[in-house]
Formats: C-alpha cells, sequence, structure tokens
C-alpha cells in the first residue's frame, strides 16, 4: 500500500502514514494503540506504517525524507511555553545523550543561555570523561565557565519538585547521559531531530521535536531568536551551535534545509567563526592513524560499506563515526557500519547518503537515529557475530527496496 500511494506521483511528494492497533481487549484499547502507532509514525518522519500489539511495535516502510517545515509559527509557541516553564522552575537541569557529541553539547548551551535570559539558575549535567565533544568542553572551561558543567551524579542532590529537566538531542529513555535524573524529575521537556523509536520518553510536559531539522542545534537556535533579548548569547555559545550544526549536517553537505542556513546565519551574525569552530573537529595523529586503519580494512557488501576493529584505545571513541563519514566519499556506497569491539560488546557507527535509512537497519539491532545518522551497541557479542547481523539486516533492507509491480501497476 505505501508502495502504491508512492508510485502515484512518482518524484513528487504523495507518502501515506498508518496507525493499527492489535490485540486490545476493548475497541477502545485497540483505538489507543492505533493513535500511538500513528503518532510514532510521523514521529518517525512519516511514509510508514506502525503497528502495535501486546508484544510492541513493528515498522514497515520509513524510506523517504522528511520534509522540512517552512513556518517559523510552531518555533515561536515552542518558545513561549518553554520561556514561561523555566521561569516557574527553581532551577533547570540540561542533559543530552551519553556519549554526548558536538550537537547535543551544543544543544544544551544554548538551552544553557535560554535559561539565563530567564534569569532562572541552571546547569549541564554531563559525563566530561565520556564525551565525543572534549574540545569544545575544553573550551568553556578556558572561559571559566566550569560551574555550568557538572558530573550526572551531582546534580541529583539539588533536585527539587520544581525541578525542570530539559533534554536535548535524544528522545530515549536508554541513551539518556542519567536515567537517574529523569527518573527523580517530575518536570521534563524534550527538544531532539531524531526519527521516533520505542522506548522514548513519556507524555514530557513540552516537546519539540522534528525529524526536518538537521540538528538539535538548529531547533535551538530558532527558540532563542524568540527569547527575551537580554543577555544575548556569546560568540563561544553561538560557536558550539554551529559545531552542533556542522556535525550533523557534515559540513553543510547533507541533511541541510533553508532554515539550517538561516541558523547558521544569525549565529555568524552572533559572533560564531567559521574557521574557529571548524577546528574542533581536528585530531590527533594517533586519531588519524586508527581511523585510516579502520578504513583501510573495509569491504563493500551490496552498496554497504562494512569496517570491523578490535578495541581502540581509550579517548580514542570519536575514530568511529569519523571512519564511517570517510567510508562514504567512496564511489558507489550508499552507507557505510563501522564496527568496534567494546568492553565485552560491539559499538556500531553507521552513515547514509540517504539513499539507504540506517535507523531502519540499526533498529532491530537496538539501535537508533535518524535517516542519514545512527547507531547501536551491543552486549555480549562479538566482531563476527555483529558482522553477520548487520549483513542480514542489509539483506532485508534491500528485499524491501525492491520494487514491487503491482505498485507501479495500480
Amino acid at each position: 500500500i505505501l508502495d502504491q500511494v508512492r508510485a502515484l506521483h512518482p518524484g513528487g511528494l504523495t507518502t501515506l502514514s498508518i496507525g493499527v492497533g492489535h490485540g486490545g481487549k476493548t475497541l477502545q484499547e485497540c483505538y489507543q494503540m492505533a493513535q500511538e502507532s500513528i503518532d510514532i509514525a510521523l514521529g518517525r518522519g512519516g511514509d510508514q506504517a506502525a503497528v502495535k500489539t501486546l508484544d510492541g511495535f513493528e515498522f514497515y516502510g520509513g524510506i523517504s525524507h522528511g520534509v522540512e517545515k517552512r513556518s517559523h509559527v510552531r518555533s515561536r509557541i515552542i518558545a513561549h511555553a518553554l520561556r514561561d516553564l523555566i521561569k516557574k522552575s527553581d532551577s533547570v537541569i540540561i542533559m543530552g545523550h551519553r556519549m554526548s557529541d558536538l550537537d547535543a553539547v551544543g544543544a544544551a548551551v544554548g538551552a544553557l543561555r535560554m535559561c539565563k535570559m530567564c534569569g532562572v539558575p541552571a546547569v549541564i549535567a554531563i559525563n566530561s570523561d565520556a564525551t565525543l565533544a572534549g574540545p569544545l568542553l575544553q573550551e568553556f572551561l578556558d572561559a571559566g565557565c566550569g560551574r555550568d558543567f557538572i558530573p550526572p551524579d551531582q546534580t541529583l542532590e539539588v533536585i527539587t519538585p520544581n525541578t525542570l529537566l530539559i533534554v536535548v538531542d535524544t528522545y530515549q529513555v536508554r541513551l539518556l547521559e542519567s536515567q537517574k535524573i529523569y527518573e527523580k524529575c517530575k518536570r521534563v521537556v524534550v527538544i531532539d531531530h531524531h526519527r521516533m523509536a520505542v522506548g522514548h520518553i513519556d507524555r514530557p510536559l513540552l516537546l519539540y521535536h522534528e525529524p526536518y531539522a538537521s540538528s538539535a542545534s538548529e531547533l535551538v537556535c530558532e527558540l532563542l531568536q524568540f527569547m527575551p533579548k537580554e543577555g544575548n548569547i556569546t560568540p563561544l555559545e553561538a560557536q558550539a551551535l554551529l559545531a552542533g550544526i556542522m556535525l550533523d549536517t557534515r559540513s553543510f553537505a547533507l541533511h541541510v534545509g533553508v532554515r539550517t542556513f538561516e541558523a547558521a546565519a544569525w549565529l555568524r551574525s552572533r559572533g560564531a567563526q567559521t574557521a574557529q569552530t571548524k577546528q574542533l573537529f581536528n585530531t590527533s595523529k594517533e586519531e588519524y592513524e586508527a581511523r585510516a586503519h579502520i578504513v583501510e580494512g573495509a569491504y563493500i557488501y551490496k552498496g554497504c560499506a562494512i569496517a570491523l576493529s578490535e578495541e581502540t584505545e581509550a579517548g580514542m571513541n570519536v575514530v568511529l563515526p569519523m571512519a564511517a563519514n570517510d567510508l562514504l566519499t567512496i564511489n558507489g556506497v550508499d552507507a557505510s557500519f563501522v564496527a568496534v569491539a567494546k568492553n565485552g560488546g560491539v559499538n556500531i557507527s553507521a552513515r547514509s547518503m540517504g539513499a539507504l535509512n540506517v535507523q531502519v537497519i540499526l533498529e532491530p539491532l537496538g539501535g537508533g537515529g535518524h535517516l542519514m545518522m545512527a547507531g547501536a551497541q551491543l552486549r555480549d557479542c562479538t566482531l563476527q557475530q555483529a558482522e553477520q547481523r548487520i549483513r542480514e539486516q542489509i539483506d532485508l533492507y534491500r528485499a524491501s527496496q525492491a520494487p514491487d509491480p503491482a505498485a507501479h501497476g495500480a
């Protein structure tokens, strides 16, 4: 059915989203399950069917790009609602995902500035020993902003019933920097651009979820423009937000819309320097060599580059996504999968040029992300087992991509 609707206007934007609820004891329960299914189908970008049964969700389709929304009305409404929630709070804790990257930290810094504009004390909960944004974090420490970034365990001591938790760059409970903070905070706001998946944060007070957006930093930029003007963002904060956008768009090459460039232009007008921002992506000689070693051992399987590596040295986590990005520059590669052994399991980083939805491929492995960027962590798994599971999911995805003659004959 999805293929038939998509084939009605080849090259057009006609798609269908379906929500199904099955197995409930009453029609009302089935209706609620169907409503949850359509909500999560739309939250994942549309063009798919979601079926909820008593055993969980199943998804079909989801191969189209999200369509950019050009109106700023929703951004303004969300900004005003967020401002009111912040002002009614005793304090605010801002948190991203585990192994925070430049987008998570950049968006968190932007959210921190919103709180300062509203005159409410706020901190960013981050594990500085396990972040991919070390150079950016060091910039803030050197600028005397060390008190804005504290370990997650320390924030547990200051949470009150009126504390507001702002979660950025993730919608998944299991991926949070600290699940304890989430469980203790009763008031939660979510700002995210990843496609929705099972296990998302349940019923936040405010949700700003836009799969069309390039990054969480882009969404935060839009909100900042509708906040009170007192205490405008600093050049360093603008640089952090620009770095987040550059990371998730691969320097404005992929998943970029008109509003992405509008956000970048606004940040440039607030003092962000592109040359200094680019330096945040620099790597050490050891990281460069490790990255080259991973790329050298890659092979092509059904249009996908697959690379395997034994456990890397501590502090070399940034190598994984960089190698995945490098593999995309090879002719004929639609997507890349890099698997690295880690603490008895395997970490997987996946990237795509848009022809394959890497989120759909890694979801059955417990992963998540969006169409062009996803990841997964496999527990108690060898590299060879991980490789086999990746290949199996690629096989299934390629089979689902095979054209349906009935669709074009409809």
